[in-house]
Order: structure tokens, then sequence, then C-alpha cells
């Protein structure tokens, strides 16, 4: 008899296109002062954090949060009255660099842009976390990491296309390997969150943003 494997609780990863127009908005993210890196495992970043907030990337603000309030409701089931952008930033990886694997602290949802994709151009990893809470205390050596069974990888990669965008949990985990081409590898990461109040009163999970400014 043929056995059966079932997902139970899998962590969604939200993957859709713009269609529209991005011209204007390359220019002005090709503009950008950007931060030199510290180290070749962080890369570098836009100085502006918030490199959305300009009036030349509204449609493509509308887009990402359509695809965030999908994700949040669809998906992840947030009761909430409304999202908004945090932090978004323009990431750079020259040849050589990459990014060590991290998460996204003090929001909810994270998301990347793809708007210059180019061949051979490195995949985003995504890692699963090894913590006590999802693995057994007494625990034999593993075998190597087959990307075959899908059930037992320890990392998972998504090779992305011109103007895909996606949206995970900011706590999941994720990397990017070495840019081993001779050319910038370019995306834009933003973050999102509910805004005004988080959890409820009655669970006595109630945080009230603007309470604490």
């Amino acid at each position: 008899m043929q056995a059966e494997i079932h997902s139970l609780f899998p962590t969604a990863l939200y993957v859709n296109t713009y269609e529209g127009d991005t011209t204007e908005v390359v220019k002005y993210f090709d503009s950008q002062p950007m931060n030199a890196a510290s180290q070749a495992a962080y890369g570098e970043i836009s100085k502006n954090s918030y490199i959305i907030n300009h009036p030349v990337c509204k449609s493509l603000n509308d887009f990402f949060m359509k695809c965030f309030e999908e994700y949040a409701t669809n998906i992840m089931r947030y009761r909430y009255e409304k999202l908004e952008f945090a932090q978004s930033w323009l990431t750079y990886k020259q040849p050589g660099m990459f990014h060590k694997a991290h998460t996204h602290p003090n929001t909810l949802l994270a998301g990347v842009f793809y708007y210059d994709v180019q061949p051979n151009d490195s995949a985003i990893c995504f890692s699963k976390e090894v913590k006590s809470f999802n693995r057994s205390y007494l625990e034999p050596s593993l075998l190597d990491d087959y990307q075959q069974y899908p059930f037992s990888q320890e990392e998972i990669y998504f090779t992305p296309k011109q103007n895909n965008f996606i949206i995970f949990p900011s706590w999941l985990s994720h990397g990017v390997p070495p840019n081993k081409t001779n050319r910038v590898r370019k995306a834009l990461g933003v973050n999102a969150l509910t805004k005004g109040t988080l959890g409820d009163q009655e669970t006595i999970s109630e945080i009230i943003f603007g309470r604490y400014a």
C-alpha cells in the first residue's frame, strides 16, 4: 500500500507580477545613493529606507498594498483595520557579495520586488529555523538535504522572474547566495504591518502603537 504524506500548516510564499510600466520607477531607483557595504555578507542598501514614499511609486505602491492585503487576509487571517508600509529600501549585491540568512524584526510581512532580473541572478534562499519547538531534543545526524524530498529540506530556493513581487512572513529566515555574475544584482525590499492596533483587548494581546509614541 502506498503511503500518503500530508502537508500540515505550510508556510506560504506569495508570488505576483506587476504588469505596469516601470520605466520611470527604475530611473528613480537607479538615481538613489547607496550606503557602502559594511561587509560582503550584507551587500549595499539605499540611504533612503522609505524609498517608495516618492509619488513616482504610486501605481507600484497600490499594487504592493493590494498584494499585502490579500496575503494578510486570506493567508495569515489577520483581523485589522488597515495595513501600511513600514520601511522600503533598495538592496544591491555587487559581484561576490551575498546576504546571510536573516529575518525582518519589528514588522509582520516582508516583500521583495524584482525589478531588474538578469540571467544567472542568484535565487533567494529560504531556511528552516532549527529550534527546540520544532525539533526533538534527541536527534541523530541528518542525511544530505536532497531537494526532491520537500518535507526534509533545510533550504528551499526560489528563482524570481522580472517584476515578480513576493511576500512571506517576516519571521521566515531567508538570504541570498553569492553573486557569481559580473554585474550588480538589484531588488527592492518592502515591509508592511497593521496600522494603529495590533491584537485585541479581550485576549490581553493589544498594542496601540500611537499610545507609546
